[in-house]
């Protein structure tokens, strides 16, 4: 079914838009929410908690594309959940893909809204800069939290090529954000 439907359906407060949701979105939405928790209870409870996050958001936003706005509403929950679980434990292995990044995003950055919007601008500008297969790579992993093995099975490569495509881009990702001034020397 096509996204402009289901908005519609959602904005109409028709009951079946949830299970288009499901039937469109669901599948994703699971596969991120246990790369980013490590635990089926918790992602069904994640994506239980996304729809109803889009069901009480629409209307009365009305986003221009649904699938981005679901994905993100999704991956948010997720996180919300990871940050409730690891108040008592750490090790979850979408934190280890962020570690990855550690050394080319600022952290302190991260802390103030402001930059981290501009921030997220200046990542986004620099993966319109790269291949569609390096973005594509580079956002099934930092973004959806797939695994390096995930990536190279789904896109027919070895992951060794994964991993070191996902260095590059990460190399390249530094050397952007120190010439948009984000990092120091």
């Amino acid at each position: 079914m096509e996204d402009g439907i289901i908005l519609q359906m959602l904005w109409n407060r028709a009951e079946q838009a949830i299970d288009a949701l499901t039937a469109k979105f669901g599948r994703r939405l699971t596969a991120t929410a246990m790369n980013i928790l490590n635990s089926r209870q918790d992602a069904e409870e994640s994506v239980n908690d996304t729809y109803l996050a889009v069901w009480n958001t629409i209307p009365p936003q009305r986003p221009e594309s649904l699938s981005g706005f679901v994905y993100r509403v999704g991956r948010n929950q997720a996180l919300k959940r990871l940050r409730a679980n690891t108040a008592q434990k750490r090790g979850s292995s979408y934190e280890l893909s962020l570690d990855e990044l550690a050394e080319c995003i600022p952290a302190p950055a991260l802390d103030e809204a402001v930059e981290a919007r501009a921030l997220g601008l200046a990542i986004d500008a620099f993966l319109d800069t790269v291949s569609k297969d390096s973005r594509v790579i580079f956002l099934r992993r930092y973004w959806f939290g797939d695994s390096v093995k995930e990536i190279a099975r789904s896109l027919g490569m070895t992951q060794n090529a994964v991993s070191v495509r996902l260095n590059r881009t990460r190399q390249q990702l530094h050397t952007y954000l120190y010439k948009e001034g984000y990092l120091d020397a």
